[in-house]
């Protein structure tokens, strides 16, 4: 079975510099922006498992995404453009907009703090950078896709400048 693409048409790249920037302006701890390659091998095991429920997840996404395209296209005669553009207005976030993507994004964004957290003694790996930054330079492209229309990520500090 062939694998289908997502119907998207943000400029990932726009997305992706606008994800990698946001939390920089808040306290991450003693964080790097580092390569995978160079990562400790934690990070890299838990980003293998990561990409393994995202591209689970993506994979739901494309398929609802899709399915809502298609039927824009047919239900009001609209090019495949304009039925993404319609879909867009109605969920500014596209695919990302699935509750499954969203789960997997909070889910391991808090998994990274807390292994940041468990290796004080040692530069951990930005969070934005292990749930983004590392995707397409190894083969994750849909999942980078899908991720860049996020308008923010789906994480907040509570009144304690604690992730939740």
């Amino acid at each position: 079975m062939t694998k289908e693409a997502p119907l998207i048409f943000h400029d990932t790249e726009l997305g992706a510099k606008r994800l990698l920037a946001q939390p920089r302006d808040l306290q991450l701890g003693n964080v790097a922006e580092i390569p995978l390659e160079t990562a400790p091998r934690s990070y890299r095991e838990l980003f293998l498992s990561y990409v393994d429920e995202l591209d689970r997840a993506s994979a739901i996404a494309i398929a609802w995404w899709n399915n809502l395209v298609r039927r824009s296209m047919e239900r009001d005669s609209l090019d495949e453009m304009q039925a993404m553009r319609f879909n867009y207005e109605q969920r500014p976030a596209g695919p990302a907009s699935r509750p499954e993507v969203v789960f997997v994004v909070r889910d391991y964004w808090l998994r990274v703090v807390a292994l940041n957290h468990a290796n004080r003694g040692q530069t951990g790996v930005a969070p934005q950078i292990l749930l983004l930054g590392w995707l397409p330079g190894n083969g994750h492209l849909d999942p980078y896709g899908i991720l860049t229309a996020m308008p923010y990520w789906p994480i907040g500090l509570d009144e304690n400048g604690n992730w939740c």
